[in-house]
């Protein structure tokens, strides 16, 4: 996940360093100690859950940590900023997403705002069979990248999803047919723009 997001990152102009060497594993206070000398803006830790102590299990879904309330502290617009994100592109987020926990030596012994993120819990095999699809690792990484923007107050500047050869000649008929207004394409509906476009569409009264 680190080799996604950091050119991501890289690309809007974000220093990003990393904690270890592809192959060391350091301890946890040496990886805070590497923040701390960096003096970081925001410290994110990448991860899969576990739960269980054999076989498969039911649980599933993202998770992202921070030390503890309120809302309105730094480390947890953060990850509320991600946890938007991660919806938006539609990933499983497992409750309200957020979970506090001061006893994680990550998140209690950096001096920047901190966040945990459990990506799916590989003892799940549906986040499982998820986790192991480049396209949606990409998914995640993109949705990391967008959310740290966001909590830094950079507009993320990606490259525009080619559109279908069809698209804006099925624009222009719906606006034309009254089904839709044509205003924000790109947006998700919601359910009631989709029952006035079915309502429309079926000339109801």
């Amino acid at each position: 996940m680190y080799t996604r997001i950091r050119p991501l990152l890289e690309k809007q102009g974000i220093q990003v360093v990393v904690t270890r060497a592809q192959n060391e594993r350091p301890d946890l206070l040496p990886r805070c100690k590497v923040s701390n000398d960096a003096k970081a803006d925001l410290f994110v830790s990448l991860h899969t859950n576990a739960a269980g102590s054999s076989g498969w299990v039911d649980a599933c879904g993202l998770m992202v940590y921070t030390s503890s309330g309120p809302e309105t502290a730094a480390c947890n617009k953060a990850a509320l900023a991600m946890i938007r994100r991660f919806k938006e592109e539609g990933v499983d987020v497992r409750g309200a997403g957020l979970v506090h926990n001061i006893d994680l030596t990550v998140l209690a012994k950096t001096d920047a705002a901190a966040c945990l993120i459990e990506y799916g819990f590989h003892t799940n095999q549906g986040d499982v069979a998820l986790l192991k699809d480049h396209n949606y690792r990409d998914k995640l990484a993109l949705a990391t990248a967008q959310g740290i923007c966001d909590y830094l107050g950079i507009t993320y500047q990606g490259e525009e999803k080619p559109k279908a050869p069809w698209y804006d000649e099925d624009q222009k008929w719906a606006v034309e047919q009254g089904i839709t207004d044509g205003m924000r394409p790109g947006d998700a509906a919601t359910r009631a723009e989709v029952w006035a476009m079915l309502r429309k569409f079926g000339g109801a009264k």
